[in-house]
């Protein structure tokens, strides 16, 4: 079972602080990760959150330059507060982790073919997953930092005249001390990139442990389908009345326990996938204003271009997996509908009904108890800020 911390979430505990105790088989926590982890937070805090917070309420002069810092900093506000609700969660997080493993490796033992399939299957899927979607962001974030320097080097190279750029912050931010001299402004830059790896790490690592878990534990509601479908064909087979009733209770058992995780899940990100879902609305709506206020293919386009899809990615990839926990956990109730129920003994009957009733009740993660998280979700957020954009429009025409 240590497979499946190596593998599908080694780094994005490492990310989170979690140090050599991730690679043991039950996870550890600790106050030492803790207190480093709480460090780490300040940096991004106080390198970019207060700076352009500030820039944002002092030095902004219309609305034009008011879009163009809001962009940035409500992803990165967003970013930091997630940082900060799930080191206060980060308990509960552990223990979902080790209580999906031990159920893990119960899978592990089985003989049963098709369950050793969706288990190296579920394995390739989330280490890919992780693997890309991690590259991907923290190529987004530091691109978008980097670009002032990238241009200063494409200007030192290919024009003679390098008057014509100099090198300035990546964010617009105001800081209490003077940037002006070579030192103050290197290390101001140093420390901005490194806050910058620390919120795409973190952002990342955060996103790619939600849809890891989304993962493990739609793959448990696939392997009770396949103990559903088993408990069928002994029905059909007359297998004897006690090994019947000893796997419904197991089954009765599992399905109890995959709720049990379901809840966990929320637990740990209801209130990080509410904030998230809150802010996406404005933030891919101030995207989208952006992009019809930057004319031509100049430094804003590209920043926002390459912003753009990833903001919208982030929204689908949660609503996607929660989704996919939805529907299986919905299916079990149509594979015990199934079941021969007329073969077995009236005991055997009544759990069995018992049993479907339980699993017909919706089952999903909801972003703070407000509403299930799904693919409609999705569709209400863009179509919500689809509406924010065109009255922004409305109001910059008149």
């Amino acid at each position: 079972m240590a497979r499946f911390v190596l593998h599908e979430v080694r780094y994005v505990l490492m990310a989170m602080v979690y140090s050599s105790r991730c690679l043991a088989e039950k996870i550890q926590n600790s106050t030492v990760d803790q207190c480093i982890y709480w460090f780490l937070t300040l940096i991004p805090i106080a390198m970019l959150c207060i700076p352009q917070f500030s820039y944002l309420l002092v030095d902004t002069k219309d609305l034009f330059e008011f879009v163009l810092v809001l962009v940035p900093i409500s992803e990165i506000l967003l970013t930091n507060l997630k940082m900060i609700i799930c080191n206060m969660k980060r308990e509960k997080i552990i223990n979902l982790i080790n209580e999906l493993q031990a159920e893990w490796i119960e899978y592990q033992k089985s003989e049963h073919i098709e369950i050793q399939r969706l288990i190296t299957a579920t394995a390739k899927k989330t280490r890919m997953f992780v693997i890309i979607y991690t590259t991907g962001f923290v190529v987004i974030c530091l691109e978008y930092a980097s670009l002032p320097l990238f241009k200063f080097v494409f200007h030192s190279i290919f024009n003679n005249n390098q008057s014509n750029y100099t090198i300035t912050i990546p964010y617009s931010s105001r800081f209490f001390y003077s940037t002006e001299s070579t030192t103050s402004f290197a290390l101001t830059y140093f420390f901005i990139m490194i806050a910058v790896y620390l919120l795409a790490l973190t952002l990342s690592g955060f996103d790619s442990l939600f849809a890891t878990l989304a993962m493990h534990i739609t793959t448990m509601f696939k392997f009770l389908k396949i103990e559903i479908d088993q408990l069928e064909l002994d029905l059909h087979a007359g297998t004897n009345r006690a090994e019947v009733h000893a796997k419904l209770k197991q089954i009765i058992l599992k399905h109890k326990s995959n709720l049990s995780l379901i809840d966990q899940l929320e637990d740990g990100f209801s209130f990080y996938l509410m904030v998230q879902f809150l802010t996406s609305s404005i933030v891919v709506c101030v995207v989208l204003y952006n992009l019809t206020i930057v004319f031509g293919w100049n430094e804003d386009t590209i920043k926002t271009v390459t912003y753009l899809p990833g903001a919208i990615l982030q929204l689908y990839i949660f609503c996607w997996y929660a989704q996919n926990i939805t529907e299986e956990a919905s299916l079990v109730a149509d594979h015990i509908y199934n079941i021969p129920w007329y073969l077995s003994d009236p005991a055997l009957q009544k759990t069995i009904l018992t049993l479907m009733v339980k699993a017909q009740k919706p089952a999903g993660v909801t972003a703070s108890k407000f509403y299930m998280v799904t693919l409609q979700s999705f569709q209400r957020i863009t179509s919500t800020s689809y509406s924010y954009f065109t009255l922004l429009q409305t109001i910059n025409q008149q």
